[in-house]
Formats: structure tokens, C-alpha cells, sequence
């Protein structure tokens, strides 16, 4: 097929028409003509793989890393551009939901656009007698591309990866299956997370501990044993954390923590939340997805309390110890799901909330809630911009939208982070 593509579309789809139906390819920038094969016909749509661009658009620069279609499908998409697409993206799927200023939203770019997560994960990939480290095929958990050098990914992080994989060439290790770096604040400290499909032999670990325990930053060598849908953790070396520190506020982050990747977006995230709550010290405030703290803690100086809740063991363990780190004396820890919790926290009285819920957005229980109890103003930081359409959707009868921000936390990749300030009605 002859394709001319028209627009990239949520979550990183390349859209033409061809005779009247809509067509979707794995690749092609806005403008350009492209040639494709037929990857599955669907009742309203077709797929393809995009195996040839014909006419290339001026906006269209080289990629850095060969494997860029398993992760960063815009890599090809000069930087400027990809925030204009992200921009016009979340314009149409907010349309109908919130209304969008004539010049659009504010998208916020990073400040660093190459080398910048402060995490990655990736598979062991064995092959033709030889180890690589492999990122998924989009849309497949068996399907492995071969990643040679990921210039997303922060250079220390990048660095202790590849000594990694040295090792791992040199010996047998068969049941290694992934492996995860994780840095902490400005590339000091590496945490280093090995993830393995059985019991992996002491020879192996003992190997990988005298190969790396000698490297700057590592801290540590954390050994991840699956059983059944777990995992088992055992710290072989060093400590099973790392130290951060975002909006003042220090952080220990576990093995199995979340944390997000992009560090300089998350302190103007947490500066907006503060500029635009105008919190006065007498304010009670609900994090229903308070993780590590991220934000609870970090709001905590501005307000009389915290209520935060968290159900993962995990990242309970890391914010007890960032509690006590910070010595907030007016953080209230509850132990579950938010969706248990919500229902007495809001109907106990709370001026403020703020959210940062997996990409399934909040709970229906959650949802209610809010409508029962509606505090003064939400805070709302979604990954998924249409959940959040959903939710924003679902709680219009007791909220206006006073802000919405996207910021491109994940810069050469289909993902896109927004903010969403809600004020009642």
C-alpha cells in the first residue's frame, strides 16, 4: 500500500486513509508518503507495517538508536514537533471534556531530552550463541528487539548495564531473565535489580557481585526470584535502595519502588501543584496514590495535614523511612487500596487531594467518593490522557477544570504526563 500519512495519533500510531478507511502503521511523520504492507484487516480500521518511506518530511531527522520502534517511536520527529503532536493529541482527546484555549494547553518540553531516565529495564536476550539486552516488541510480552545502546537512558546507568552484560556473556547465567538499573539524585547512587526465572546458582550471583561490587555508583545488588506471580527479594550486596532528593525533600527508593524517571519534571510538577493550591497552613490534604510520599511529602510544609495511602508492601516500607527522613511530623499513613479508603478519608473532611494513579486512572469507588465529599480542589497528575478524560468526565458534576498541563516526561516516545486542577463547583 501507497499511504500518505496524515497525523501521529495517541499512543503512537502513524494514520492515513486509503479508500475511505482509516489506516494504522507502525511508522510515518505527519505529510510523508509511505509504503506499507497489510498487518490485519478490523472491522472499522486497517493495520499495517510500514516498510518503506517514500517521500520523508522536512521535520524528519535520524534516530540515534537502531531500536527505536520498540520505545521511542518519535525519535525520528524533530523535538520541536513531537511536542506540537503531543500538544494537539491531548487537545483531541480532552475535545468535549475540557475546553481548549485558542493557543491550546501549555506542554510543558524536559529540560533534557537525551540520556535522561533515571531508569531502565531490560530482558536477557539469548540468541544464535549470543546475550543481548532486549526492550519488548510494542503490543507483545514474548517478542524481543535487541537494544544495543538506549540513549534514553541515563549514561551512568547505561555504563553499569553494559559491564553487566559483559559478565553475563563470559559465564552461563541461564536463568537471568531482566535486569533494572535505578539512579539516584544526579547519577551518585545505582541500584542495581536482577530478576531471575528460577533459582539462580550461587556461582552466578557470586560472579556478578566480585565483577561489580568494585564499580562507582553501584550500592547495591538486589536479587528478584520469581514465585508464581511474585517475587522474592534478596539483597546479595551493598543495600536495597538508592537516595533521592526532588523539591527539597529526600527520598529512599526501594527495589520495587516506583519513582518517576524524569526527575527535573517532577520538581516543576510539584512547584505547580503549589502555585496553583495557594495552600495557607490550615489545610487538610488527601494522596490516595502516595507511594513513596512524592507528593505528600513534598506538600506536607504547606499544609496542617497529610492523609496519604498506599497499598504496595514495597512502597510502604520506603515511605515509613521517608517520613521519619524528612521528620514530617503531620504525614497520617493508611495501609490498602484507595479505593478503601477514599469513602471515610473524604467524608472525614478534606480541603485538597491530590492523585497520581496508575494509567488505569482512579476507581469508580474513588470517583463516587469525591462527588459525595468533594474537597475543595483536586489535583490530578494522570499518565494516561484517556482515563483522564474519563474521570475529568465523571466528576463534572461537582468540579470545573481550572488548569490542565501536559509535560513531556518521556521525550522521543508516545507517552504523555498531564496535570489537571480541579476547583468545586
Amino acid at each position: 500500500m501507497i499511504l500518505t500519512i496524515e497525523k501521529l495519533v495517541y499512543p503512537g500510531r502513524s494514520m492515513a486513509v486509503l479508500d475511505g478507511k482509516v489506516v494504522f502503521t507502525d511508522e510515518g511523520l505527519p505529510g510523508e508518503i509511505v509504503e506499507a504492507e497489510p498487518a490485519g484487516d478490523r472491522k472499522n480500521y486497517l493495520e499495517a507495517r510500514t516498510t518503506k518511506i517514500v517521500r520523508p518530511s522536512p521535520s524528519r531527522v535520524a534516530p540515534r538508536c537502531a531500536h527505536y520502534r520498540a520505545c521511542s517511536l518519535y525519535q525520528p520527529l524533530d523535538y520541536a514537533a513531537q511536542i506540537e503532536v503531543k500538544r494537539a493529541q491531548l487537545a483531541e482527546i480532552l475535545a468535549g471534556t475540557v475546553e481548549t484555549p485558542a493557543a491550546g494547553f501549555e506542554f510543558v518540553p524536559s529540560p533534557e531530552i537525551w540520556d535522561y531516565r533515571n531508569k531502565a529495564r531490560f530482558a536477557v536476550l539469548r540468541s544464535g550463541g549470543t546475550v543481548q539486552l532486549a526492550y519488548n516488541v510494542p503490543g507483545s510480552r514474548n517478542q524481543l528487539v535487541p537494544v544495543d545502546d538506549c540513549r534514553l537512558v541515563a549514561r551512568p546507568v547505561a555504563e553499569l548495564l553494559q559491564a553487566l552484560l559483559d559478565i553475563v556473556r563470559a559465564g552461563n547465567f541461564q536463568s537471568l531473565a531482566e535486569v533494572e538499573a535505578k539512579q539516584g539524585e544526579n547519577g551518585r547512587e545505582i541500584l542495581l535489580n536482577l530478576f531471575w526465572s528460577g533459582s539462580p546458582a550461587r556461582r552466578d550471583i557470586d560472579g556478578i557481585v566480585a565483577g561489580l561490587s568494585s564499580r562507582t555508583p553501584l550500592v547495591g545488588i538486589v536479587s528478584q526470584r520469581r514465585k508464581g506471580r511474585a517475587f522474592a527479594e534478596a539483597t546479595e550486596w551493598g543495600r536495597g535502595w538508592v537516595e533521592d532528593r526532588v523539591a527539597g525533600t529526600e527520598f529512599l527508593v526501594g527495589a520495587r519502588s516506583f519513582f518517576q524517571v524524569n526527575r527535573p519534571l517532577l520538581e516543576r510538577v510539584i512547584a505547580d501543584i503549589a502555585a496553583a493550591a495557594r495552600f495557607e497552613g490550615t489545610e487538610r490534604l488527601a494522596d490516595l496514590y502516595c507511594g513513596l510520599g512524592t507528593f505528600g511529602l513534598a506538600l506536607a510544609a504547606a499544609v496542617r495535614e497529610v492523609h496519604g495511602v498506599e497499598s504496595d508492601p514495597a512502597n510502604i516500607a520506603c515511605l515509613r523511612r521517608n517520613i521519619e527522613r524528612n521528620k514530617v511530623r503531620n504525614f497520617k499513613m493508611y495501609e490498602g487500596p484507595a479505593e478503601e479508603w477514599a469513602a471515610p478519608l473524604l467524608a472525614g473532611g478534606m480541603d485538597a487531594a491530590v492523585f497520581d494513579p496508575p494509567r488505569k486512572g482512579l476507581g469508580p469507588e474513588i470517583v463516587r467518593s469525591l462527588l459525595a465529599s468533594p474537597p475543595a480542589r483536586l489535583f490530578y497528575l494522570s499518565c494516561n490522557p484517556t482515563t483522564l478524560a474519563r474521570d475529568l468526565k465523571a466528576l463534572a458534576p461537582a468540579y470545573a477544570i481550572a488548569l490542565v498541563r501536559g509535560y513531556d516526561f518521556f521525550p522521543h516516545t508516545p507517552h504523555i504526563e498531564t496535570l489537571a486542577v480541579l476547583e468545586k463547583k
